[in-house]
């Protein structure tokens, strides 16, 4: 993969408190700046300016517990044109809070601006709290160091009713060789609500495809083992510039991680897509009481092989109507791509979880069933009864032999 760079520009880094402090882009980066959430870190309502401000599921929209006021959040991709001048992107083009992570910190520490106390934030595990003096719900809104606020956030619109039925229907689905420890343990009221952490792309691409296409002429049965098949051989060339809107790649590393011995959560990708026009701007209200959040421990150029892997993938989809001829496949030999640009941000996406810890082998292994917090999709790993299971297939393939020897011998002596 090669990348055109252009100049970097200075942009905003991690306040302390409530405050910004300059920051250097990394190299060859070009910050595009996302507006600003609360510096105070206090969330208001625009009409009577109280704090008690929540998120309506069924209505996706914020509203003040205390007047009552509702309002429709600004989307982030309509604020900040997100879906526009793709074909123009050059370089690498990172948002405020997708530049790469700088400290390890996790704790943050507010000025409450309504009584002046302190309150400390520990954004490993949340990104609001309440001032212990005057009551008011302080929340991390804008870009800091560590990782743990994002330019966006996609609400939740499926309810924990709604996911708890979702994930009781999969699990009973798979009820007879379930692991008994499992089955007894099976609580679909401890699902958690949790934003996991994401970027979008963009991606201002060139592609290259060159290989090897067949199309069958005709078949040949030589006999009843052997079938030849007669096709013409071409060289298939295709040379494409592809606009890319809204990739979606894991920042989370162990998330990020398909081959993990010591989870199931590779299922996550199973429940993709997400409806990412509709982020809105962060704001830790979102998460109220009930939702979690996972902060990014990856940075843009941990992930940028894992997008273009998939810019290939998009490129080799996009020339299928054009190569419909060659029935017999195509083989690509040789691929190129060049990122003439691309655009990242960072972003949060609601999923409901469950997970069961197995211990086998002496080694323990969590298994999760996970529900699209938009769609409702749901996909999850299920620990068996691998005794039950074994039982069942030695029985189905002594049943199977019981049928077919006989007619298989029978046949032999006829022949």
């Amino acid at each position: 993969m090669t990348t055109e760079e252009t100049t970097p520009a200075s942009g905003d880094a991690a306040p302390e408190a409530a405050e910004h402090q300059p920051a250097t882009p990394p190299q060859g980066f070009v910050i595009l700046e996302t507006p600003e959430g609360s510096k105070d870190g206090v969330v208001r309502c625009p009409k009577c300016g109280a704090s008690e401000v929540a998120f309506s599921e069924s209505t996706s929209q914020l509203f003040c517990t205390f007047c009552r006021n509702r309002w429709a959040p600004d989307s982030l991709d309509q604020i900040m044109g997100l879906s526009e001048g793709i074909g123009e992107l050059k370089g690498t083009v990172v948002t405020t809070a997708a530049v790469d992570i700088t400290s390890s910190e996790t704790i943050v520490t507010f000025k409450c601006s309504g009584c002046g106390a302190e309150v400390v934030v520990d954004t490993a595990h949340n990104l609001q709290a309440r001032c212990h003096w005057c009551k008011h719900i302080l929340s991390v809104n804008n870009k800091i160091d560590n990782g743990a606020v994002p330019d966006g956030i996609l609400p939740f619109t499926v309810t924990k009713q709604q996911a708890m039925a979702l994930i009781s229907e999969f699990a009973g689905k798979r009820k007879a060789y379930q692991h008994p420890e499992f089955r007894a343990s099976f609580k679909p009221e401890n699902i958690m609500g949790v934003y996991m952490p994401y970027m979008t792309v963009d991606g201002n691409v060139h592609v290259l495809l060159e290989g090897e296409g067949e199309i069958l002429r005709r078949t040949e049965r030589v006999s009843d083992k052997e079938t030849r098949y007669h096709a013409d051989v071409y060289a298939v060339k295709r040379d494409l510039d592809a606009e890319i809107d809204d990739l979606i790649v894991e920042t989370s590393a162990d998330k990020i991680n398909i081959h993990s011995t010591e989870s199931t959560n590779n299922i996550i990708n199973a429940i993709l897509p997400f409806d990412v026009k509709n982020i809105v701007r962060f704001d830790a209200g979102y998460l109220g009481s009930e939702y979690s959040s996972e902060k990014r421990d990856l940075n843009v150029e941990h992930v940028q092989g894992y997008a273009a892997q998939h810019f290939l993938t998009i490129a080799r989809n996009a020339v299928k109507e054009s190569t419909k001829q060659y029935d017999r496949g195509i083989r690509w030999e040789y691929e190129e791509l060049n990122v003439k640009g691309s655009r990242w941000t960072s972003v949060l996406l609601p999923v409901w979880l469950y997970g069961f810890v197995e211990t086998r082998g002496g080694r323990q292994i969590t298994h999760y069933i996970a529900v699209n917090g938009r769609t409702g999709a749901v996909m999850g790993s299920i620990p068996i009864n691998r005794a039950k299971a074994l039982l069942v297939s030695w029985g189905t393939a002594i049943g199977i032999s019981i049928i077919t020897w006989p007619i298989a011998i029978a046949l032999l002596l006829l022949a």
